[in-house]
């Protein structure tokens, strides 16, 4: 599973019959220049509303390519740790200072093991949001979970 950043180079626009059934298409340009293409349903209000040059982040699960539409994107993680959201503990929990022997005390290891679950589940959920079933939405979520553990 991997997780790329483009930009749209053409629009969803006319329904073609394919191997499932009507489906659309948008033509994505990734940032390492390759021209990929995201699939949808007719109906997918989500992939029409995408506009030319609209940056977007992709997951590619090995076999097609996804939108990841209303997900915290890996430039926008800082932000949201250093600009307290959900209480007055996020950003204390995220920077919690070591101590000078580099342990971390009970209620620390606690307080930041809360914040990671809670980052994992938020992740879970707006991919399940985003149509995706558990049992695809899970490794998803661990993947990117994975992938923006080095800002916590």
């Amino acid at each position: 599973m991997n997780i790329l950043k483009g930009k749209v180079k053409y629009t969803a626009g006319k329904v073609f019959e394919g191997q499932y059934g009507p489906s659309i298409n948008a033509a994505i340009t990734l940032d390492n220049g390759t021209d990929i293409r995201v699939y949808g349903k007719p109906d997918d209000t989500k992939l029409m509303a995408l506009k030319k040059d609209d940056a977007v982040t992709v997951i590619h699960d090995g076999k097609s390519y996804k939108v990841a539409f209303d997900m915290v994107t890996a430039n926008e993680i800082l932000e949201k740790v250093q600009t307290p959201t959900e209480g007055a503990n996020v950003q204390q929990a995220a920077n919690v200072p070591h101590k000078n022997n580099g342990k971390l005390t009970h209620d620390e290891i606690t307080e930041k093991a809360t914040l990671m679950t809670s980052v994992y589940a938020d992740i879970f959920h707006q991919l399940q949001a985003s149509g995706l079933e558990p049992a695809q939405a899970q490794p998803a979520a661990a993947t990117i979970f994975i992938q923006i553990g080095k800002y916590f």
